[in-house]
């Protein structure tokens, strides 16, 4: 979010409360200009579902008192909420209380995760995936409108000036909203098909309970050798960026961490070559790597002790800035920045050491 960076320390009690309103209705209304008239599965014009990224049941597991953790606990801004509770963590509403409830039975049930997925299974996972991601970034495009307007409301001359980098976001997030409307249409034709368009990489069950839950399409940036995945200062459009389906599911006395792939992805083949042939423990590492580094919208358990949150807050600050003016330099920076081999100090919390008891 572009005002997760707001210095608030200057503001006082009452001033950072009124900021929160203000943040708070500012999002609301992008939302509500963002909203769809029908549902997007069935077109239908019916009560809209409160639908959430992870499944409800998973939220409950690592929640303490009924509260988690989200991301904005560790990009240190005070203007958003860094608690959220079960019921309302990670939701959108584009999709009916019809479709919500027949369409994803599979996906809903904690037994499903017991076994290999099917393919079924991994075609719900991304057809959630695929909402998830149009909501956010639609959103994200009337947030940019707004303030857009905003500038040129209150400061005329800078607006000018800042016209061309607004623009430029507007256009990135639309081309965002088309690669998850082709991944939502392709998902969404699946499901009366016994198959899907999805393999699995990696199904890893652990005996334990992980703090942490996240589902969502990661764009890679580097693979396990350096390769590059996703060149995203590739501004031609007809590249497509190859997205990695992630799954971290913590559940009732053990947990799942699933990776799959588009059978249309070439980029990412050495990747997931590489991950297969990987132990259970080096996976799990990388996995853990690409969480900490890429996924914003994932929830972790309050009982994680304070300095494995000010590690994960250490690393979530240091996500590069993708925005440059020397895209050849910033993919070489990014993909050093973004190596999966390099050292780090970052806590694995998919050990058992972690673990929510």
């Amino acid at each position: 979010m572009w005002f997760a960076d707001l210095n608030t320390d200057d503001l006082s009690k009452e001033q950072l409360i009124e900021a929160r309103k203000m943040i708070g209705q500012f999002i609301k209304q992008s939302k509500s200009e963002a909203k769809h008239e029908e549902c997007l599965i069935c077109g239908q014009k019916a009560p809209f579902c409160n639908s959430h990224t992870i499944p409800q049941f998973c939220l409950k597991n690592i929640a303490d008192n009924g509260k988690m953790k989200s991301f904005n606990a560790l990009v240190g801004t005070e203007l958003l909420s860094v608690e959220s509770g079960v019921n309302n963590a990670g939701t959108f509403h584009i999709i009916c209380r019809q479709c919500d409830g027949t369409i994803f039975q599979d996906y809903e049930d904690p037994q499903a995760y017991a076994t290999t997925p099917s393919s079924k299974l991994l075609n719900q996972i991304a057809l959630k995936n695929a909402l998830r991601d149009i909501n956010k970034h639609e959103t994200e495009i009337e947030m940019i409108k707004s303030i857009k307007k905003m500038m040129h409301e209150k400061e005329p001359l800078l607006s000018f000036m800042m016209d061309s980098c607004f623009d430029s976001q507007i256009t990135a997030r639309s081309r965002d909203v088309e690669e998850c409307y082709d991944i939502f249409n392709d998902a969404k034709n699946n499901l009366t098909s016994a198959n899907s368009n999805y393999h699995l990489i990696s199904f890893d069950q652990l005996g334990y309970v992980v703090p942490i839950a996240f589902q969502g399409m990661v764009a890679l940036i580097t693979g396990v050798n350096r390769e590059v995945i996703n060149d995203q200062y590739n501004y031609d459009p007809n590249y497509s960026v190859e997205y990695l389906h992630l799954s971290v599911f913590p559940l009732k006395n053990t947990s799942v961490i699933i990776t799959f792939s588009d059978d249309k992805n070439t980029r990412m083949i050495a990747f997931e070559n590489e991950l297969k042939k990987m132990t259970i423990t080096q996976r799990l590492e990388i996995i853990n790597r690409i969480l900490m580094w890429y996924a914003e919208d994932y929830f972790f358990s309050p009982k994680l002790p304070k300095e494995v949150s000010s590690q994960l807050e250490k690393a979530a600050q240091q996500m590069q800035d993708l925005v440059t003016i020397n895209p050849e330099q910033s993919l070489r920076n990014a993909v050093n920045d973004y190596d999966l081999r390099r050292d780090t100090c970052l806590p694995i919390l998919f050990s058992y050491e972690y673990s929510v008891v």
